[in-house]
C-alpha cells in the first residue's frame, strides 16, 4: 500500500466523526455561550469534514473508498455519533456521579 493510500483510509474514517462531533461540540458553545462564532466554526468544521472525504476517496481511489465506507464507516459512525448525543444528553449526571467517585 502506498502513502496516499493510507492517507486516504484515514481521511476517509476520520471524517464522520470529525464532522458530526465537531459540529455538535461547537454548536453546543454557541447554545451555551450564545456567540454567533461557535456556530459558524460548527458549519466550518462540518463542511472541512466533507472536503476530507472527498481528498480520500481522491487519494485511495473509488474501488478502496467504496470498500471502507460500506464496511468501516457507516456503523461506527452511527455507534459514534450515539454515543455523542447521550453524551451530551446525560452530561450533568455523568459529572455529578464522577465529582462524587472523586471526593
Amino acid at each position: 500500500m502506498s502513502v496516499e493510500t493510507i492517507i486516504g483510509i484515514i481521511l476517509i474514517v476520520t471524517n464522520v466523526p470529525v464532522g458530526w462531533g465537531g459540529a455538535l461540540l461547537f454548536g453546543y458553545y454557541g447554545k451555551k455561550t450564545g456567540k454567533k462564532f461557535f456556530y459558524v466554526l460548527s458549519g466550518i468544521i462540518y463542511l472541512l469534514s466533507w472536503g476530507m472525504l472527498s481528498l480520500g476517496v481522491f487519494l485511495c481511489g473509488k474501488k478502496y473508498a467504496q470498500h471502507i465506507i460500506e464496511n468501516y464507516v457507516e456503523v461506527p459512525a452511527v455507534i459514534i455519533f450515539i454515543g455523542i448525543i447521550l453524551v451530551f444528553v446525560y452530561r450533568k449526571k455523568i459529572f455529578k456521579k464522577y465529582k462524587k467517585d472523586k471526593n
